[in-house]
């Protein structure tokens, strides 16, 4: 069964140090999702087309300690970024992405809304440990 990815990135917080880290990223690096997810908040040339900010959507209310729903998900993460459809009308994508985040887990919600934003709320993980882990992701 695959781990949750907010799990995955609450391990890399709790990793003491930056060997420890990487550790984790490379335990998990075979994860596809892991890794699109890494390369979408961290490349510099990816840009979203969303606005800043949270949009309004309804929270799924979901038990579930392992929820993997983001991941069917990533493949549609060009959608919302330049060049990845470009004949997609701003209100469009917007809807899309909202309807996103209204079908998956709260915690993998406010993950996409970091990635999105290209900043991951994780102690430690930076440009340069994934750069330093995984060199053919990001320039």
């Amino acid at each position: 069964m695959a781990v949750a990815l907010p799990t995955i990135f609450a391990e890399i917080a709790k990793a003491k140090n930056k060997e420890d880290k990487k550790g984790v990223l490379l335990k998990y690096g075979q994860n596809g999702a892991l890794r699109e997810i890494l390369k979408y908040t961290f490349h510099p040339d990816i840009k979203f087309l969303l606005p800043p900010g949270n949009p309004p959507y309804k929270t799924v209310v979901d038990d579930s300690e392992n929820p993997t729903y983001l991941y069917g998900l990533i493949r549609k993460l060009y959608l919302f970024v330049e060049g990845g459809n470009p004949s997609l009308k701003p209100a469009r994508r917007e809807y899309l992405f909202v309807e996103m985040l209204e079908s998956i887990h709260a915690l993998e919600a406010e993950l996409l809304l970091q990635i999105k934003d290209k900043k991951i709320k994780c102690k430690g993980l930076t440009y340069n440990l994934v750069k330093e882990t995984f060199p053919e992701l990001i320039p």
